[in-house]
């Protein structure tokens, strides 16, 4: 029995009843065991398992895995073989059956889904007395998992991976991939959308990708098309009742104007006082609970994007895969984050010392590089003797540094072995 986080990918060949209609049974085969070996050999590849096969659906299971350097996330297991699938289908397959065939293609869906799953065994062996009896046994996939990311699949478009928000938390390149909100049954489903991701190929490769035509379920579309009508619906109450909530932000004002104006009894002036008061008190109260909200989720956007610098400090590999452009853009963006939470670039670069000196030294930046690490060296706690050398050396400058570390063990804090490291260097 198994207990844990995986990933789980479903993917289905979309109106393959109405392709047994136009291919012969010995020709449908082929098409399908072409199609399943890709798939399989789609999630082997990208460091999944196959585990169930129902009619022309696929299920596949990925799991968190450690290589030499960093941590493989399940997330992007499964999209990268959703994507390695949609990529051998339109490059690869459907070009060999339009040759075959004419103008039989065949397109998929996929969906993904993430979060904790139990698996255990079940059923019966065979009869202890007759060894021929074959064991009747199978694998139960506890959790709503699972059945997810079969909706998922069944709600995906031809050509389109559609995930829930687990799976997106954990992969990269999130600005591709569109939030959507899809109804089954009398039920809606939210999560995250992409249409033709393929992989990256090769100049040498001619071949274009030869899709399917996109039918759409009757059935479903009726339902989504209700679904539709009724979001829009909602959201012109929303405007309404925003509207009414302007009008009535108006009459409270005028009601306040004409209070100097009212000359009835004391009681009654004194009743009215009261009651906007309360309306005050109540508006005011809203308006606090706005302003922390808001300030809360710049703290939170803050953080988020902080993490992506602590999640791939001293992962070389991961920072120059993403790009310079990338990361630059990046320290920009964490100052502009900054300044909304009251923060000067320079407590930015404070938050950031060791981050930004890793990413410099990466794409050779060693000016930069020596600019973060005087600003470690000044308002942080620890030092890496290594890291000071090969920035020194590199830049080529050291007398700002060496100022810092005399004044820092002026004033006894540990930073004598960083100091004796730069002396040794002859400076």
């Amino acid at each position: 029995m198994f207990k844990g986080k995986l990933s789980i990918l479903f993917v289905d060949m979309r109106k393959s009843t109405d392709l047994t209609d136009e291919l012969k049974a010995k020709r449908m085969v082929k098409v399908y065991r072409a199609f399943i070996r890709m798939a399989i050999q789609a999630i082997r590849y990208s460091g999944g398992f196959t585990r169930q096969f129902a009619g022309d659906g696929i299920m596949g299971v990925f799991q968190d895995s450690i290589d030499e350097k960093s941590l493989l996330n399940s997330s992007q297991k499964a999209v990268n073989a959703a994507r390695y699938i949609q990529t051998l289908i339109d490059y690869c397959l459907n070009p060999a059956l339009k040759r075959k065939f004419g103008d039989i293609c065949i397109g998929c869906g996929i969906g993904i889904c993430t979060g904790n799953i139990m698996i255990t065994k079940v059923g019966m062996r065979g009869k202890e007395s007759n060894d021929t009896e074959e064991n009747e046994t199978g694998i139960v996939w506890v959790g709503s998992t699972t059945n997810y990311a079969s909706r998922y699949c069944s709600l995906a478009k031809p050509r389109e991976i559609f995930i829930d928000e687990k799976t997106y938390n954990g992969i990269e390149k999130k600005e591709i991939w569109n939030k959507i909100c899809r109804a089954k049954g009398n039920k809606a489903f939210t999560g995250y959308a992409v249409t033709e991701y393929y992989l990256e190929l090769s100049e040498d490769i001619a071949q274009e990708a030869v899709k399917s035509e996109e039918q759409l379920d009757p059935e479903s579309t009726f339902i989504q098309n209700i679904f539709d009508e009724t979001q829009e619906k909602a959201l012109l109450l929303v405007d309404e009742i925003s509207k009414k909530s302007a009008e009535l932000s108006v009459a409270l004002e005028n009601l306040k104007k004409r209070e100097s104006q009212v000359s009835s009894s004391e009681k009654i002036l004194s009743q009215e006082r009261d009651r906007l008061q309360q309306w005050q008190q109540r508006l005011d109260a809203k308006q606090v609970a706005v302003d922390e909200k808001e300030t809360d989720n710049k703290q939170n956007e803050y953080k988020i994007f902080y993490n992506l610098f602590a999640k791939t400090y001293c992962k070389d590999g991961i920072i120059k895969a993403v790009g310079k452009d990338y990361w630059t853009e990046l320290i920009e963006k964490m100052y502009a984050l900054g300044s909304n939470i009251g923060k000067s670039q320079l407590q930015v670069k404070i938050d950031l010392y060791c981050y930004l000196v890793d990413i410099y030294m990466c794409f050779d930046m060693y000016e930069e590089a020596y600019e973060a690490l005087c600003i470690q060296a000044e308002y942080s706690s620890w030092l890496n003797s290594s890291v000071v050398e090969n920035v020194v050396r590199k830049s080529e400058h050291w007398a700002k540094l060496k100022e810092i570390f005399e004044k820092r063990v002026y004033e006894r804090k540990d930073y004598q072995e960083a100091l004796q490291k730069l002396k040794s260097m002859g400076y």
